[in-house]
């Protein structure tokens, strides 16, 4: 019975026709990009804004396009208005990225104080079922001074500093590296998670085999 169970879950990856070689060079490229884009940070925000505009833009189109397959529909205003608003969002990101990135930006610190407050909050609900209520406070802090950091980062600073365009500039880099940093780090996640796949899909017909052959000799 156990070794019945067990050469099941282990055939999955040889049966499965994953390529274990593609890959493992796909984990490969997506982690090098990562840390590349680690150096990179600034450049790989306002890249990432660019094309987040571009497919808001395709997606905004595809949207209305498939509004006039339903004209009878009492919401094709709405749907029509919804890809408005897309192709509206994404001409902003692709002709302004550096502007869209500043108040992305700052999406993205509100967001983390928020999340961080209602951890806390669920924290001190859950106090009576033991000590995992310090960890999920323990995230709510961390999520509110990392969002109370990024929002600082952002803050403009007197009009002095931002009378010149080195000003500008240096006060753009204090803050652009927020979402380009966020990206390579979930490329550095991704290549990684796929690496390890790759390990596991080349090396489950082994462990398939030595099953095999332990069921056989018993």
């Amino acid at each position: 019975m156990a070794v019945g169970s067990s050469a099941a879950p282990r055939s999955t990856f040889s049966q499965s026709g994953i390529s274990w070689g593609w890959l493992l060079a796909l984990g490969i490229l997506m982690t090098l990009l990562g840390v590349i884009g680690l150096g990179m940070t600034y450049w790989l925000t306002v890249v990432a804004v660019f094309w987040c505009g571009v497919l808001a833009i395709v997606g905004g189109i595809a949207q209305i396009v498939d509004a006039f397959h339903h004209k009878s529909w009492k919401g094709i205003v709405w749907h029509v208005i919804i890809g408005l608003i897309y192709i509206a969002a994404g001409l902003a990101m692709v002709t302004m990225p550096v502007a869209s990135a500043f108040w992305l930006t700052v999406f993205l610190a509100i967001s983390l104080v928020v999340a961080g407050l209602v951890r806390i909050v669920m924290a001190f609900q859950i106090r009576g079922q033991g000590a995992v209520w310090i960890a999920v406070l323990l995230s709510g802090a961390i999520s509110v001074a990392l969002g109370a950091m990024v929002y600082g980062t952002v803050v403009p600073p007197g009009a002095d500093a931002l009378a010149t365009s080195e000003g500008q500039l240096a006060w753009v880099r204090s803050w652009g590296w927020v979402i380009g940093l966020f990206v390579a780090i979930e490329l550095i996640v991704e290549g990684v998670a796929l690496i390890s796949l790759a390990f596991a899909a080349k090396s489950a017909p082994d462990r398939q085999a030595s099953g095999e052959v332990t069921a056989s000799s018993g």
